[in-house]
């Protein structure tokens, strides 16, 4: 089996590049009438233009579930035009008891075969463990975002996160998420 870090690794060497494209298609951007089809023609499309040049694909889940059944269709093809040849983060910011979170990591990372997720880790250890158990797969932590409003909450734990995320990355497939927009007041 090959560690996450490695198919990372590999993908980076491979591309020649650091460059992981979210995919966050929101309609809102679009015409008021775009039809699903055709966002998912242009989340196709977006593929289709960096497939040389990405090393990954970080899809937003939020810009997938608003459709229903019919965006987790979506999701499922957006993935397989991916393909295996690029690391896919589904980006789904998860963050549950020990329990739920352990059905995620399967529905992540079985159904829709994802290499890794961003989780939230609010909840405690238990909310990333489920993630990380599986050296091939990987987890983003959420540690500090460019949320302002969350500057409150962020500015005095994510040092408690940074420490936790230590303490747990036995199979060295935990990464941290850290926004980097800057607010001023």
């Amino acid at each position: 089996m090959v560690s996450f870090i490695d198919k990372l690794k590999n993908s980076i060497k491979t591309k020649e590049s650091n460059l992981c494209v979210g995919i966050d298609i929101d309609k809102k951007q679009f015409a008021s009438n775009v039809t699903l089809e055709e966002l998912k023609d242009y989340s196709f499309a977006v593929v289709d233009a960096t497939r040389d040049f990405a090393a990954a694909y970080k899809p937003n889940l939020a810009f997938f579930e608003e459709w229903g059944s019919k965006g987790f269709v979506w999701l499922e093809e957006l993935i397989k035009e991916i393909g295996n040849q690029h690391i896919i983060i589904a980006d789904a910011k998860r963050g549950d008891i020990g329990n739920s979170a352990a059905h995620y990591a399967n529905a992540f990372f079985k159904h829709f075969d994802c290499d890794a997720i961003t989780v939230n880790p609010y909840m405690g250890e238990e909310t990333i463990k489920p993630f990380s158990i599986d050296s091939s797969r990987g987890v983003y932590v959420l540690c500090v975002t460019s949320n302002s409003s969350a500057e409150y909450i962020q500015n005095d734990t994510f040092r408690n996160v940074i420490n936790l995320t230590n303490d747990m990355n036995e199979n060295k497939n935990i990464g941290l998420v850290v926004g980097a927009t800057i607010y001023t007041k």
